[in-house]
């Protein structure tokens, strides 16, 4: 911040206390540094969280110590202090609070936004218009925006760190698929400084347009969670929304405040039934004793915002009609200079225990073990290489153990390798290992460039969202904003491969082996990847429904250029799918060639194995 106006906030911020400033009290002067240091970082990094050296506060339950730790920190004797809780300044919790800080750091205290410079507050902006003068401090109930679709605080951290939100899209595509509008009110979602999502909590969302651009400096403290976050002046803060449904603030049409009419405020309960009262007591007083510019406040308030059903996305599964052929507008890609493999695997190789390719000798099928002699590691693959053209499909095959979907996860990055490299042509033209990017880049791969479908669907997909949520979170990670757009290509997907659109908003765990695995097809189908990766396709599902999955992903591949690899124990699965194929034992190639050749005319004894086994 370079206004002068915030000379004081900063100069607390980065300096230390003056020489005269009042006793410590509840907050000695260590502690004020460690959360002025980490609020000064806030600042720099606007939305994002920063970790602080908590400590407990002897306050009442429902006081926000994180909140009051950021007053304390910041606020100094030349400040006058203003407490809101819920609006109100007169509470129990509100006055106690402001008496609290004003006795413990001499400051002035106020009820009065304009006279006031730090307004701390839990659960509401107040109505005044506020300046450079103020710093707003949040007591935050509960501030990981990630909390309610993702459990993992490890997995929170790598999805605010790469810019991951996919998931918070999907909450609230599947919010608008339920209530035909999205709900979440306190907390809602935006993105802070174009970088980082953050939850708006506590306040509601007709103050979240307040954050826009604002004149003040606003801090969240969250003490249970140890974390700090600040929205600077002048930072753009823009609330998750789909560019088709509007974002919206509460608003009942035709209600005002009982006290002092007012139809522009955030409006609640004011204790009998239908009457309603403006959230923010000071300004209905004001308004009442006439002691407030109303005008300015209609200008300013989030008026434009308000509900408009008739733009309201509705839930509903777009008509057959409404849907073109995803065949015809989807042309098989033409061949462009370049390579002619859309994926090529070149020595892969993974070691599961100490030696590397030290570990190499005495292994392989030739010594009938995978059990390194000289260092007890498991070669699990070794020197296995292969590339596969746009429009073909090779397959890889091999009992369990003989390192077939090893090698699959190292190709894709869930598993390191050991050695060895992978190149895509439509990275860098072929010429870059994608196994030497960093980890981001290579999960942004599999978004719209290599794609996944998984033994196990309950690894490519989330069985608590619907199947059209699920297909959502592919489009939305992609870059699609458009909620109908995404509805439509979700319905198009899930057309063709035979889900009835009529579940297409159903769970997916309520939904038979067979048809989660369609929904996953569906999934990795959703961006038109180059390439297909099928891990063990149909394994796990009864004959029958097998039997369907495989007709449907011949007609799938047929009809598309992507280049797939599709790894099975079933020699009929790689009959039925592929045109080449390698055959792997205890970790190595064994032989390789057409598919067609290969169950006719096997020559190595172990392939000869497996066909007869597919025969029986």
């Amino acid at each position: 911040m370079t206004t002068t106006a915030h000379t004081s906030a900063i100069g607390m911020l980065v300096g230390e206390a003056d020489a005269g400033s009042p006793p410590a009290g509840l907050l000695d002067e260590s502690a004020k540094r460690e959360i002025r240091r980490a609020s000064l970082t806030a600042v720099c990094v606007p939305g994002y969280q920063v970790p602080f050296g908590s400590r407990e506060m002897p306050v009442a339950r429902g006081w926000g110590s994180g909140g009051l730790q950021v007053t304390l920190a910041v606020i100094g004797a030349d400040d006058t202090v203003k407490v809101i809780d819920q609006g109100d300044d007169a509470g129990v919790n509100a006055t106690n609070l402001r008496r609290l800080i004003a006795q413990t750091t001499r400051c002035g205290e106020s009820a009065d936004t304009r006279e006031a410079t730090v307004v701390q507050t839990r659960h509401r902006v107040p109505e005044e218009a506020l300046g450079a003068q103020h710093v707003l401090v949040y007591q935050v109930p509960v501030p990981e925006p990630l909390r309610g679709v993702q459990k993992s605080v490890a997995e929170c951290a790598r999805m605010h760190a790469e810019g991951d939100y996919s998931a918070m899209w999907v909450s609230l595509y599947e919010d608008i698929v339920r209530n035909g509008m999205i709900t979440a009110s306190t907390g809602y979602p935006v993105l802070v400084g174009g970088r980082y999502v953050m939850a708006t909590s506590p306040i509601p969302r007709w103050d979240v347009p307040r954050l826009h651009r604002s004149q003040h400096l606003n801090l969240f403290g969250a003490g249970r969670e140890k974390r700090i976050y600040a929205v600077p002046p002048h930072t753009d803060v823009r609330p998750l929304t789909f560019d088709d449904v509007p974002f919206e603030v509460e608003h009942t049409p035709g209600a005002i405040c009982k006290f002092c009419g007012s139809d522009d405020v955030y409006l609640v309960d004011a204790g009998t039934e239908g009457n309603l009262a403006c959230s923010d007591t000071e300004w209905c007083a004001r308004v009442q004793e006439q002691d407030a510019d109303t005008a300015a406040h209609r200008r300013r308030a989030p008026m434009d915002l308000l509900p408009a059903p008739q733009a309201r996305a509705r839930r509903s599964t777009p008509p057959p009609e409404a849907r073109t052929d995803e065949r015809a507008e989807s042309p098989r890609r033409t061949s462009t200079a370049g390579p002619e493999w859309a994926l090529r695997v070149e020595g892969i190789g993974k070691v599961h225990g100490s030696g590397g390719a030290a570990a190499v000798p005495g292994t392989g099928p030739e010594h009938g073990t995978a059990i390194s002699p000289a260092t007890g590691a498991v070669v699990a693959a070794w020197d296995v290489s292969f590339d596969v053209a746009p429009g073909e499909a090779l397959g890889v095959i091999g009992e369990s153990g003989s390192g077939k979907s090893t090698v699959l996860r190292c190709a894709v990055g869930d598993e390191p390798a050991t050695a060895g490299r992978v190149h895509l042509a439509t990275v860098d033209d072929g010429m870059s290992d994608v196994l030497e990017l960093p980890a981001a880049v290579r999960r942004r791969l599999r978004i719209g460039t290599m794609a996944v479908v998984h033994q196990d669907p309950a690894a490519g997909l989330d069985l608590r969202v619907s199947a059209g949520g699920n297909i959502a979170e592919r489009l939305t990670a992609a870059g699609r904003r458009g909620y109908h757009d995404i509805r439509r290509r979700a319905a198009e997907l899930l057309d063709r491969v035979e889900v009835p659109l009529a579940r297409m908003d159903d769970p997916v765990h309520t939904f038979s082996g067979g048809m989660r695995q369609r929904v996953q097809i569906a999934k990795a189908l959703a961006t038109e990847p180059p390439v297909l990766l099928l891990d063990e396709p149909t394994t796990g599902l009864d004959a029958s429904v097998a039997a369907g999955v495989l007709d449907l992903l011949r007609s799938l591949l047929a009809e598309r250029d992507v280049a797939a690899v599709v790894v099975s124990h079933d020699f009929s699965v790689i009959e039925a799918l592929t045109d080449r194929t390698l055959v792997m034992q205890l970790g190595r190639v064994v032989e390789q060639g057409l598919t067609d050749q290969l169950f006719h005319d096997p020559h190595h004894p172990y392939t000869q194995r497996l066909v007869a086994a597919a025969r029986r």
